[in-house]
């Protein structure tokens, strides 16, 4: 029986606070990173800290680039025995260009705004150097999924966090149907 991990990511981009548009940036990250821990068996589905490094502004110009993202990535044993480590990922960064305008009041339209995702991933896995004496060996192995290269696209709720801010009025219990529509084949 394989033993229990616990992931611990902290962000290094900005200082834990999520300023000027950085935690849509982190939920994809977050999704990209986590895309890659299928065998990784987490005993907290929570995000544990964010503790930025890399805050320096982007120099890119405007559209949907790659960009490296410094983590501080900390993973333990069941006993509690951890391996950490500064971890850069390739992520897509950026903006995409759309005609539509977006309401997250009522009625709740569907959106079809393309956003900046990985065009094509690729799994890597990083070896945690720090890691405790009596620390199980599987645990300094690290696996995520980063970017080869960005493209802007629909957004799509197979691999991209589409869903409306947090303080969206609908987490409150309420739900938009679609009059006249399939709500069954709905992809939100």
């Amino acid at each position: 029986m394989a033993a229990f991990k616990k992931l611990k990511i902290n962000c290094l981009c900005c200082k834990g606070e999520l300023i000027n548009g950085a935690k849509r940036v982190h939920q994809k990250m977050i999704l990209a990173l986590s895309i890659g821990t299928s065998t990784v068996r987490v005993t907290s589905s929570k995000l544990m800290e964010f503790e930025p490094i890399n805050s320096e502004p982007t120099v890119a110009p405007l559209g949907c680039h790659r960009r490296v993202y410094t983590y501080k990535v900390t993973q333990s044993d069941i006993l509690g025995h951890e391996c950490w480590d500064y971890v850069s990922v390739w992520s897509c960064w950026g903006r995409c260009d759309s005609s539509e305008i977006s309401d997250w009041k009522f009625p709740y339209k569907r959106s079809f705004h393309p956003v900046c995702v990985h065009a094509k991933r690729q799994p890597v896995i990083a070896i945690l150097k720090n890691c405790h004496p009596k620390a199980e060996r599987s645990v300094s192995n690290y696996q995520y999924t980063e970017a080869v290269n960005c493209h802007c696209q629909t957004c799509s709720t197979q691999d991209t966090s589409c869903e409306a801010p947090v303080n969206n009025m609908m987490t409150r219990g309420s739900k938009a149907i679609m009059i006249g529509a399939d709500t069954e084949n709905l992809d939100y």
